[in-house]
């Protein structure tokens, strides 16, 4: 392990592997929940789909991080401009609205003015929501204030507030365990000079201390959600929420010291956000049309879905760089 001298905490070969892992950890977490609709889990079995389907919230974890991280990056000393949120829309709205706009006019699903406006805000897909108004939410901060400290406090009560409002709502954790990641991820883009000089200094201590201070959460989440057997409802949030605080700052040092030569995930992180999009679509496609073993149709959607995304991610970034091009060539 080492860290490049004078380059970003978090460089981007890393982060493209991250992205890579994560997305896996959350295509798994679906299919070993979706497993149990097909054959009955039981013993050892049981507390490995567990395992696994738990996988998922912490995957959004790392692309939260990743994603708040990039913002800052992104942006660097320059003011908000028209180049910054147009990068926003091309490489993640737009494939969006194609991909998703695709699926659903396959699948009739515009059927209402309702069904058009979830598409069109990403609701029935809740880590575009959640994403793209944080996207919003930094664009409108980073634009109005100018003070590093003030944005980052504007920043993090814009996700306390918005994790708090979908919480009262009702919605499912994951709709808001997760988006405190974002907000560590912006933080850590900020100050990201010295964050660098206190991991180089202590990365391998606090490592150890992070990564043993996950073996509780991953107790407590095989045991079902019971904290050490007291009463889940007095400390579900709370110990979900420290878990993913945990989680997150192991990913950030991990991502920050590794020199990763391994490809296939670095690879896969580039069109991590097509996996997503499609995996499950083309999930329920193989289960309902194709025949064999359930394993068999699993393992089909699975390299259906890395095929379909690496097409989706060339044909759409082709698409939004041909005006580009042609205008370089005139």
């Amino acid at each position: 392990m080492r860290n490049d001298e004078g380059g970003h905490l978090l460089p981007k070969r890393e982060t493209n592997w991250f992205r890579g892992i994560a997305a896996l950890m959350v295509i798994l977490s679906h299919y070993a929940e979706w497993w149990t609709w097909f054959t009955p889990v039981e013993g050892d079995g049981a507390v490995f789909q567990l395992a696994f389907t738990k996988l998922g919230i912490y995957g959004v974890d790392i692309f939260f991080l990743l994603s708040g991280y990039a913002m800052v990056i992104s942006l660097g000393r320059n003011p908000m401009n028209k180049h910054f949120v147009w990068k926003r829309i091309k490489n993640t709205y737009i494939p969006y609205f194609i991909v998703v706009g695709i699926i659903e006019l396959i699948s009739e699903g515009f059927v209402s003015l309702q069904d058009f406006l979830y598409f069109a805000s990403g609701y029935d897909y809740w880590y575009m929501f959640v994403l793209f108004l944080f996207y919003i939410a930094f664009i409108i901060i980073y634009a109005i204030i100018k003070n590093k400290g003030f944005r980052v406090t504007a920043f993090c009560i814009f996700t306390y507030i918005f994790s708090r409002i979908l919480y009262d709502k009702g919605m499912s954790d994951f709709w808001y365990v997760s988006n405190i990641a974002f907000a560590l991820g912006v933080i850590v883009g900020e100050y990201e000079s010295k964050l660098k000089k206190i991991i180089d200094k202590l990365w391998l201590p606090l490592t150890a201390l992070l990564a043993a201070g996950m073996l509780p959460f991953i107790r407590w989440g095989l045991d079902g959600g019971v904290p050490f057997g007291q009463n889940p409802e007095d400390y579900q949030l709370s110990f979900q929420l420290a878990a993913t605080v945990i989680w997150t700052l192991l990913v950030l040092i991990l991502v920050s010291k590794c020199r990763i030569k391994e490809r296939i995930f670095a690879f896969l992180g580039k069109y991590s956000l097509y996996l997503y999009l499609t995996h499950t679509y083309i999930f329920m496609q193989c289960i309902n049309k194709l025949e064999g073993s359930y394993a068999g149709r699993f393992a089909a959607s699975a390299l259906v879905t890395i095929a379909v995304s690496l097409l989706c991610g060339k044909l759409i970034t082709s698409a939004c760089a041909y005006p580009f091009r042609k205008q370089k060539a005139e």
